[in-house]
């Protein structure tokens, strides 16, 4: 089975244990990963890793809601610069937040941003969404051909909603510890699937640290709670990544 990692903080992890997270996660299947900023102060970060990543690691730019304070004035030059560098570059990480970020008229100019920025230049965003599905529901119409929302922890109700406005759901370790996971996987066509670890956050119950080489169990899982067989499932949502990621040049 083969996975691709599609919301990882590579850049988050002890600079000495990056490489053992790469080696452990290629031993698994995994053969690439979608390593997201979170802000200029670790854009560059990113870009060196996709620069020495030798076609596996694919960098994505954005302006974390909980950090757009932090964006400077000139964030969304450099982020169009970052993008105009790399071709293969997705945007985000960025999106909405309830709990604890800027007023949401703040967060929403940011976002909307960043929605344009993907729509001008064919990319895919990566969505952050926490307490704020109101807001997006306001928004289904602006969102560029291509989004996802990561690490989905939502309703049922709402992930089949997503679907329908033809988004992405990618989901991550986290649902191990949702109450309505088996209800919540068969909410979403299994052509619109992601995977992913958020590593190194949102780890397993168990452990302190979430790692790309986990995938092949949570794939198993979703199967398992799906009803289908493991890899055909895999095979499915590799599929759907690499369809996901392939920027229109």
């Amino acid at each position: 089975m083969k996975f691709i990692d599609t919301h990882i903080h590579l850049q988050d992890y002890k600079a000495r244990y990056t490489t053992d997270i790469l080696s452990s996660a290629l031993s698994a299947g995994v053969t690439k990963f979608i390593c997201c900023g979170t802000s200029p102060q670790d854009w560059d970060k990113v870009a060196e890793l996709s620069r020495q990543g030798d076609g596996r690691i694919i960098p994505a730019f954005g302006l974390h809601p909980w950090y757009i304070e932090q964006g400077g004035l000139d964030w969304e030059q450099q982020l169009e610069h970052q993008l105009r560098l790399f071709p293969d570059a997705l945007v985000g990480e960025c999106g909405l937040d309830g709990l604890k970020s800027p007023p949401i008229d703040k967060q929403l100019d940011v976002f909307r941003r960043h929605i344009h920025l993907a729509k001008q230049y064919s990319r895919p965003l990566i969505i952050h969404l926490v307490k704020a599905q109101t807001w997006l529901e306001q928004m289904w119409q602006e969102l560029p051909a291509k989004f996802v929302l990561h690490s989905f922890s939502g309703s049922p109700e709402f992930a089949a909603e997503v679907s329908r406005r033809g988004g992405y759901v990618s989901f991550g370790l986290s649902l191990f510890r949702h109450k309505r996971a088996a209800k919540l996987v068969q909410s979403v066509p299994q052509e619109q699937i992601l995977l992913e670890t958020d590593g190194p956050w949102q780890p397993l119950p168990s452990e302190d640290t979430s790692r790309p080489e986990q995938l092949p169990q949570l794939a198993q899982y979703i199967a398992a709670l799906r009803g289908e067989d493991t890899a055909d499932f895999a095979a499915a949502v590799y599929h759907n990544s690499e369809e996901f990621i392939n920027v229109r040049k």
